[in-house]
Formats: structure tokens, C-alpha cells, sequence
């Protein structure tokens, strides 16, 4: 428990006050009984917490986070001769010139404000655990601020913080830092080992980490790169189970002009009419074992590699065409990269090389690896022993080859 060294306070006078000595230099702390009870023999016992050093100077103390959350005082800032102004400095400019202290300020107030922007530059500064805050405040200036913050503080000020209020500034700053280009959007995992936040849940950890995690959704304007909007939301939700939620809470707090690339997997029917209606424009992937890319090969796989076709990237040719997909009415760009059909079809023959060089050594029918067979070749038991035969089904082969080098 950090002690507050730079100022004292009178040691109170009420019920339960008293000294200890502890340590090897002796020295004196004051303590307050918090609870009165009997124990299983039905004695009297008590249990006391820290409130502060005793010092010997002036008969006071020099009080720790316990006395100021027990006694309900917000710790006032201690007079320093010296302090660390730089960061805090670049700090409450940057907020100023950008317009996010008028948003706060008119969202929370000016006091609030002020506590949050405290909070903000030590977790930027410090990280994320505010066990250090009132020491780190005790070193750096704020102007104006004259409370001090504690861990238990912080943590009231984060849990009356309600859902209106944070919409409230959200509306506020987006008009702000918002440019006249579009935003965009991307979603990343915070592992946690909290265990009251709801929205903390075990799933797919993109760091690998077997840590539960919650994920945030972040708009950034794209010409400033200014994050503009977030979104929490709990792990267990896929990103395209989310996005729809998403789309509608950013246009209610004034996000209206969002363009989106997203990979395939975000491709589902209440995905896409979502993005189609709350989108300016989106792209997303489209995987090639699809139905809808299966028959787009089919049927214009042929025409691709033309001259006509030719895109500025060496080798690779493009065509668009008109389609529907899962209801939503768009374009289809079909690309093929020729040299990289040659490497995958390369690579294709040197695979099926050495499954054929697998098959003629073994004496058994492969019947718990049959997958990794039958893809390329047709296999027939035979109908006493253990012997088999196999040939490559070139059809299966070259309708994969066909594929090859295109997305």
C-alpha cells in the first residue's frame, strides 16, 4: 500500500485508532479496526487495516489509499517544488487542439474530465494496472487538477461512467475528428484474466495464448488514422455474428460514410444485406470453393487471360462481372496470376510424385488415409489380400490445375 510521503494529515480521532510498531528501524504506523467479532470459541477479535505512517516530527501521519477511502476523502494533490511537466504537456495540447477536452468536458463534465484524462496518460504512459497512479500524479503536473487518484478511485469513477454518457461523447466526437474522407474498420482480441467483465469469454485466441479475451471493434478516420469509434464486444461472438450490431451503432452516433474490405469470412446472407444497406461501398472475399465461385470459374475462368484483360501488375488479369450473391446484387472480380499458376500446378505435380512414390511402397489398402488419396487417385481393393491398385484420376487433377492461380 503506497504511502502518501509528500504531505500529512491529522491521525483521526475516532473509535478503533491506534499505533503499531513494525519494521526493523521500529517505526510507528496507525492503524483502524474495520470489524468487531468472535471467533469459533466465541472470543472477541478484531480486524485492523493500515491508514498511514506515524511521523515522529509533528505527530501526525502520512496517509496511504486505506485512510482516504475509509474516511470517504478525495486525496487532495501534495505541494511539490518540482515536476515532471513534459508529457503531460504534449498530453493536454494534443487533446485541446483536437477538440477531445470540449467533447469530454461536454459529455462528463469538467471535473470528470479531468480525472479521465489523468487516467488515460498513465495507462498510455504506464499501462493498464492503476495500482501506481497516485504515485505516478504525485511526480507529473496537471494543471488545475487538484485531486489525487487512487487505484479504488479509479475504479469508481470507471464503474459510474453509464452507457449514455459515453454515447453522448461518441456523438460529439465523432463530428469532430471525423474528416470529409471515410473511415474504416478493424477488429482485434484483448486477452484478460478479469473474471466480472461479461464480455471476457474463452474462443479463438489470436495471440495463441490460453487466456480468455474480449474483442474490440475500432473505426479510424482514414486520412488522420484518428480512431474515431470502438466497439467491445464478448469473444464467443464470430466478427460476422457482430458486424451488423456494429454497423447500426456507428451510424447512430453519426459514422455515415463507412467503406469496408473484409475477407471471406464475413461472407453470410445477414452479413452481406447488412453491409449492402449501412455501407457506402464494401468488398469481401469470395472463397473459391463456393458455389457462386465454382460456377463463376465455370463460366468465365476461359476469357480471363486476354490481353484485353491485362491489369498494370505484371502477369495478372482481371474481369468483372455482374452477379448475385446470397441476394445482394454486385460485381464479381475475377483475377488470374499466370506465373503463379505455373508455381501451383508445379507444385501440384511434385505433390502428386510423392504420393504416388507412397502408394507403390505400401503393401496395404491406405483405409485410414484415404483422404489424402482419393483427391488425386482412384483407388480399388482388392478383393482377397491386403494389395491394392491406384492410377492418377486426371480429371480430378487437371479440373484442380484449372483452378489454380486464380481469386
Amino acid at each position: 500500500m503506497a504511502i502518501y510521503s509528500n504531505f500529512r494529515v491529522d491521525i483521526p480521532n475516532g473509535e478503533g485508532v491506534h499505533t503499531k510498531t513494525a519494521g526493523a528501524k521500529g517505526e510507528k504506523y496507525v492503524y483502524k479496526y474495520v470489524r468487531y467479532f468472535r471467533n469459533a470459541d466465541g472470543k472477541p477479535r478484531n480486524q485492523a487495516k493500515s491508514i498511514g505512517k506515524y511521523d515522529m516530527a509533528t505527530g501526525k501521519m502520512f496517509p496511504n489509499a486505506n485512510y482516504f477511502e475509509l474516511y470517504n476523502i478525495d486525496p487532495a494533490m501534495p505541494n511539490i517544488d518540482v515536476w515532471d511537466y513534459g508529457y503531460t504537456y504534449l498530453v493536454l495540447k494534443a487533446c485541446q487542439d483536437t477538440g477531445l477536452t470540449d467533447c469530454l468536458t461536454d459529455a462528463f463534465g469538467k471535473e470528470r474530465t479531468m480525472d479521465i484524462l489523468v487516467m488515460a496518460s498513465y495507462i498510455i504512459r504506464e499501462g493498464s494496472a492503476m495500482d501506481g497512479i497516485d504515485d505516478w500524479q504525485q511526480r507529473n503536473h496537471f494543471p488545475n487538477c487538484n485531486r489525487l487518484l487512487t487505484s479504488q478511485s479509479t475504479s469508481k469513477i470507471f464503474a459510474k461512467i453509464t452507457a449514455g454518457q459515453m454515447n453522448n461523447f461518441f456523438v460529439k466526437w465523432v463530428k469532430a475528428a471525423m474528416g470529409t474522407g471515410c473511415v474504416c474498420y478493424d477488429v482485434t482480441s484483448i486477452s484478460s484474466y478479469a473474471r466480472q467483465m461479461p464480455a471476457v469469454e474463452r474462443g479463438y485466441n489470436r495471440d495463441g495464448e490460453d487466456i480468455a479475451q474480449f474483442n474490440l471493434g475500432m473505426f479510424c478516420d482514414e486520412a488522420s488514422k484518428i480512431p474515431v469509434y470502438y466497439n467491445c464486444y464478448n469473444e464467443s461472438l464470430t466478427d460476422k455474428t457482430n458486424l451488423s450490431y456494429v454497423l447500426t451503432n456507428d451510424e447512430a452516433v453519426g459514422i455515415k460514410r463507412v467503406k469496408m474490405v473484409v475477407d471471406g469470412g464475413f461472407l453470410d446472407k445477414e452479413c452481406l444485406a447488412s453491409l449492402s444497406k449501412l455501407c457506402s461501398t464494401f468488398i469481401v472475399g469470395l472463397p473459391t470453393h463456393l458455389k457462386e465461385s465454382q460456377s463463376i470459374l465455370a463460366d468465365h475462368g476461359g476469357n480471363v487471360e486476354n490481353y484485353a484483360n491485362q491489369l498494370d501488375v505484371p502477369h495478372t488479369f482481371c474481369i468483372a462481372v455482374d452477379c448475385e450473391v446470397q441476394g445482394v446484387s454486385g460485381k464479381i472480380l475475377l483475377y488470374f496470376d499466370a506465373l503463379s499458376h505455373v508455381f501451383l500446378c508445379n507444385e501440384l505435380a511434385e505433390k502428386i510424385n510423392r504420393l504416388k512414390a507412397e502408394l507403390a511402397k505400401s503393401k496395404h489398402y491406405p483405409k485410414n488415409h484415404l483422404s489424402r488419396f482419393e483427391l488425386y487417385f482412384t483407388l480399388t481393393k482388392h478383393e482377397k489380400g491386403a494389395g491394392f491398385d491406384y492410377c492418377v484420376d486426371v480429371q480430378k487433377v487437371e479440373n484442380i490445375r484449372q483452378s489454380k492461380g486464380f481469386f
